[in-house]
């Protein structure tokens, strides 16, 4: 990235971020990058059905992540506003992309809001916009696809009400987790889906009381990936995340790597919606 496209970014600490990034074309390229789905898929992601004010849809990233979401607003070379969740099961967040004029082109700025952010997760988020926008501007300056292949970790969270059992007692775990043991001790971990069941063995089971952690052999892959489970406190209830990481480390050809990963994706955003389901049905 040269220095007239340096990424800049805020926070006030109730949040919201902003983060901007300075371009050397016109209103009107950035805004196709935006606000086309081909230009879109170019640095970001796969839009359906498209941007229309009152309607919802899904970008899709390609490696299993996507972001659900709900169009608020649309001016024409000017903004875009929307609410969006991460795998359709995180908090919401309130997010506006914004186009201004420079005398040397443009500036793309995005604010995004979601009250009760911590300032470790504020601060995640300022680094995945920034890594964002960094794509948006390499894409606009090279005119190239810009699009990360895969990212290391699955990860998201949902929110649970606090008077429920909790999701990591042995009791409950084994309810909504698609793991199976070999009469002692989890040994399985199961992805049933249109392509098909499969298995993988689980190693190093270990269990807190606010935590689950473990590793899943991935065959052919030169090293296991590792998977963490955390209960913590979030407002006046409990957040339900999950880890698992390692899908750059495996040493496969990228597109197995990709298609396994979207695979436990979709198995892990079931999973964790099964548990959110379990509660609320308390």
């Amino acid at each position: 990235m040269s220095e007239d496209e340096a990424v800049w970014s805020a926070s006030d600490g109730s949040g919201a971020v902003r983060v901007g990034v300075r371009c050397a074309c016109g209103r009107d390229r950035a805004w196709q990058a935006l606000h086309d789905p081909a230009g879109l898929s170019r640095w970001f992601g796969d839009l359906t059905p498209g941007w229309s004010p009152g309607c919802r849809g899904r970008i899709e990233i390609g490696d299993g992540d996507f972001f659900d979401l709900s169009v608020e607003e649309l001016a024409e070379a000017d903004h875009l506003a929307f609410r969006w969740r991460f795998l359709g099961l995180g908090a919401q967040s309130h997010v506006r992309w914004l186009i201004t004029d420079r005398p040397d082109g443009s500036e793309v700025t995005v604010e995004d809001r979601q009250p009760g952010r911590t300032p470790a997760e504020t601060d995640a988020m300022i680094a995945g916009w920034t890594d964002f926008l960094g794509r948006l501007a390499r894409h606009l300056r090279t005119g190239e696809t810009s699009r990360y292949g895969i990212r290391d970790e699955i990860d998201g969270t949902v929110d649970l009400p606090d008077a429920v059992a909790d999701p990591l007692d042995p009791g409950v775990v084994h309810r909504w987790l698609p793991i199976a043991t070999d009469g002692f001790v989890p040994r399985w971990f199961f992805i049933v889906d249109s392509d098909g069941p499969r298995r993988f063995r689980l190693d190093d089971w270990t269990d807190a009381a606010d935590e689950v952690t473990f590793r899943l052999a991935i065959p052919q892959a030169a090293r296991p990936t590792s998977c963490a489970i955390r209960v913590t406190r979030a407002g006046a209830g409990r957040r339900l995340s999950f880890v698992h990481a390692g899908w750059c480390r495996l040493d496969l050809p990228e597109h197995r790597a990709r298609q396994l990963r979207r695979r436990f994706t979709a198995t892990w955003v079931s999973a964790v919606a099964h548990a959110r389901d379990l509660a609320l049905t308390r």
